[in-house]
């Protein structure tokens, strides 16, 4: 820590230190040398009056609430409550937003509208079109990131969810961690149920993100009574509430920010804990995940959540659905994985068949449980990937040795080796049959595959006849499809120093007939077996693999294999090995979709001598830039040519006026309005968009005047634009600012995919 925040972090405990106020200042204020501050809409010497705010305004000199914008205020109840004006008959279901006159029952309500899961339309969201998917038939998938708080991927709006676990502190010392953890008395959803005097708990947020996230005003909420704050950057407070507090970070910077909790009722504790990103307090319930993370995943048809789910050395041993990581438990970080529900939401939001990896400890009653989850909330026209662990195989996972533990314990074979290779034959098949099971008559949705060591052909065969007759439990076999560029950076890393990029490239090349050759050899052995073949991993590996064994690294030559997977060179050997496979396994007349599945490892990541996997390097990247993420998308665009890059019409009314972006002509988009129930369009200027380019409206701000606009190129990549209706003036925004305006709930969203009310009598929709 800096010494001037040391210092500052000082002054401030020891305000804390000496403080002693009246009643605790009823956890409605903060105490600070003997005085209460009562937070917004509290008064009094001890903070005992409630105005009534509900976090949402200030005490006026009559003893009820001045409430904020969307809040009014009720007599009758003597609270402030939301205030919306609603003309479909429909009450409020947030500050200033209207409710829906259906039920939206694959999709969520906003202002009023339904806005539909990707693959659904209509008013209440009921109606599949598979055609209007951004992945129908695409034949590549994507490995999600661990949900860790030094992640550069961020995947909710609430970003606590991804923070890291509790530190505790002392007020009055400069200790980081007092290692104090075990003297706590936790809730079952890891918050602490009281403190000591003087003790405080921290975590920090968004370490491996922060300069990448726009500055603005946060919202931390909580349930329960007692103080937060935040720390170890510059902070102004905005509203220091009762359960909600407002606070603009102007630079957060690489080192994050802290989350603090400084004190805690004992017969209330503080807990379920948000920390919002700015302009996402009124939607982060329906719509948690982050836009800008779901932007550049919608080609994907199927997500693998094998880091999310943290499968490596998973915990605890055994694992139970008892001690299972809940939704509400107070971090998503941690050998215990996500929460299941998360990943069921993320997947139903996308249209993107999930893939799910067992833990290697997970008794019976867990897997069926979560087959029993998953069956009860995954919309019904996904399929469900169901992998036992990841890399049994592998000596660098804890898995590995636990399942070679229970091979022994088993006596499948007095070879250590074997003895784990036959309990994951086994173990996989029984975690397919309870699967199965579950399902029952709808098993045709579930797809098991069984996966074993790659690089080693025959120890694969060994692994698969080891399953015996059982292997009719499962629908492929999974592979993966990393390129070395022949070892470069392993065998030839002294010569990599002075090679140019085109010069690696070579050796890329050079790979290819070995990997056609390995693709054929398990093309062979699946259809032996009358299965299909997956990928679960792939993409380029240029890397010193040796450090995965405890090898040293050469600094150099890992400034070298990034320098490479950053390089437009790495563009074409993508595109090679995804043709390879391609024309080897996914055009193979046996191997139908979702056969021959390439399953990028993974979409976003930093990287180190451990390896350059992302697609992206954080969340918010301009995928444009990235060679790696122009090559899969270009793969996805080449042999999926017909495929929508979002809605070919979308429209806003606002009273008498519509406005729309809508496609004129095959191929064609333009943006305009209509005074006129759309009989008569006045268009507005081109943004440059080209054929095959399409131009999505997602809302209109009618107190702004602002229209909510992206453009969509051939690659899936957004770029993001408003447009003044008064002015009529364009203007280009970054993704996170785009978002954060879009989310105000003054903007009315465009009607849902496949209503046009009228509208589309000139168009192509």
């Amino acid at each position: 820590m800096r010494p001037f925040l040391v210092l500052l972090c000082l002054a401030t405990d020891i305000l804390l230190l000496e403080a002693a106020c009246p009643s605790d200042c009823h956890y409605s204020g903060r105490c600070q040398v003997n005085t209460c501050h009562c937070y917004a809409g509290f008064q009094g010497s001890d903070c005992s009056t409630d105005c009534g705010c509900q976090g949402h305004g200030t005490c006026a000199h009559d003893g009820t609430c001045q409430c904020e914008a969307g809040w009014r205020w009720d007599g009758g109840q003597r609270k402030c409550v939301w205030d919306c004006h609603c003309q479909n008959g429909k009450g409020c279901i947030g500050p200033g937003e209207c409710g829906c006159t259906h039920t939206c029952r694959y999709g969520a309500c906003r202002n009023g509208q339904c806005v539909c899961w990707e693959g659904y339309k209509g008013e209440d969201c009921s109606q599949y079109d598979p055609n209007t998917m951004m992945s129908h038939g695409v034949s590549v998938g994507i490995n999600l990131s661990d949900n860790d708080y030094f992640s550069p991927e961020v995947h909710f709006v609430d970003i606590h969810k991804q923070s890291q676990s509790w530190l505790t502190q002392r007020v009055g010392s400069s200790t980081w961690d007092t290692k104090e953890q075990s003297h706590i008395h936790w809730r079952p959803d890891g918050y602490p149920a009281s403190l000591q005097p003087n003790q405080k708990l921290v975590q920090l947020v968004m370490r491996g993100f922060a300069s990448h996230e726009p500055s603005g005003q946060y919202t931390i909420l909580y349930d329960g009574e007692g103080e937060v704050d935040v720390g170890l950057t510059e902070h102004h407070t905005i509203h220091d509430g009762k359960g909600r507090l407002v606070v603009n970070m102007p630079k957060i910077g690489d080192g994050s920010f802290t989350l603090e909790v400084l004190r805690t009722n004992p017969r209330n504790p503080i807990h379920n804990i948000r920390v919002l990103s700015p302009g996402y307090e009124n939607l982060y319930e329906r719509f948690p995940f982050h836009p800008v993370f779901l932007e550049n995943l919608k080609r994907f048809s199927e997500i693998r959540f094998m880091d999310f789910m943290r499968t490596n050395a998973h915990e605890p041993e055994p694992t139970t659905w008892a001690t299972r990581r809940r939704p509400d438990y107070y971090t998503q970080v941690g050998p215990y994985g996500a929460a299941v529900e998360h990943m069921i939401h993320l997947a139903n939001t996308l249209g993107a068949n999930p893939w799910f990896n067992m833990p290697h400890a997970a008794d019976d009653t867990y897997i069926r449980n979560f087959a029993m989850l998953v069956k009860k909330d995954l919309r019904p026209d996904l399929k469900v990937y169901i992998e036992y662990s990841n890399e049994v195989w592998n000596p660098i996972f804890r898995q590995h040795a636990y399942a070679m533990e229970q091979g022994k314990k088993l006596k499948l074979d007095p070879a250590d080796w074997k003895a784990g290779m036959k309990f994951y034959s086994r173990r996989s098949a029984q975690v397919a049959d309870i699967w199965h099971q579950v399902y029952g008559t709808l098993s045709s949705r579930l797809y098991p595959v069984f996966s074993w060591q790659t690089g080693f052909q025959d120890f694969f065969r060994q692994a698969v006849e080891a399953v015996g007759n059982k292997i009719s439990s499962f629908k492929a076999l999974a592979i993966t499809g990393y390129f070395t560029c022949n070892k470069v950076a392993d065998d030839h890393g002294t010569e990599m120093l002075h090679m140019s990029m085109a010069q690696i490239q070579q050796y890329c090349k050079n790979e290819l007939p070995a990997m056609q050759k390995s693709f054929q050899y398990f093309m062979n052995l699946a259809k032996t077996h009358h299965l299909q073949l997956v990928m679960y991993e792939g993409g380029p590996s240029v890397m010193q693999n040796k450090v995965f064994n405890g090898g040293a690294a050469s600094q150099a030559i890992t400034d070298k294999a990034i320098a490479f997977n950053k390089d437009s060179h790495v563009e074409q050997p993508i595109t090679d090995v995804m043709n390879l496979w391609y024309k080897t396994v996914t055009q193979d007349a046996s191997n139908k979709y979702p056969g021959g599945l390439f399953n990028y490892f993974d979409y976003t990541s930093n990287p180190s001598k451990y390896g350059s996997w992302g697609i992206l390097q954080y969340t918010g990247q301009d995928p444009s830039t990235v060679p790696k993420f122009r090559a899969v998308q270009k793969f996805i665009t080449d042999h999926h040519k017909n495929n929508v890059l979002g809605p070919k019409c979308s429209f806003v009314k606002d009273g008498a006026i519509a406005y729309g972006c809508y496609q004129h002509t095959r191929g064609n988009f333009q943006c305009g309005q209509s005074s006129d129930s759309g009989r008569t369009w006045s268009s507005y200027p081109s943004v440059g968009q080209k054929y095959m380019e399409y131009m999505v409206l997602d809302g209109f701000d009618p107190r702004t005047h602002h229209l909510y606009i992206r453009h969509v190129n051939t690659l899936g990549a957004n770029t993001y634009h408003v447009y003044n209706t008064e002015t009529r003036s364009w203007s280009t925004q970054q993704n996170f600012a785009y978002y954060q305006q879009e989310s105000s709930p003054n903007v009315l969203p465009r009607m849902p995919n496949g209503v046009f009310g009228g509208l589309n009598a000139h168009a192509t929709c």
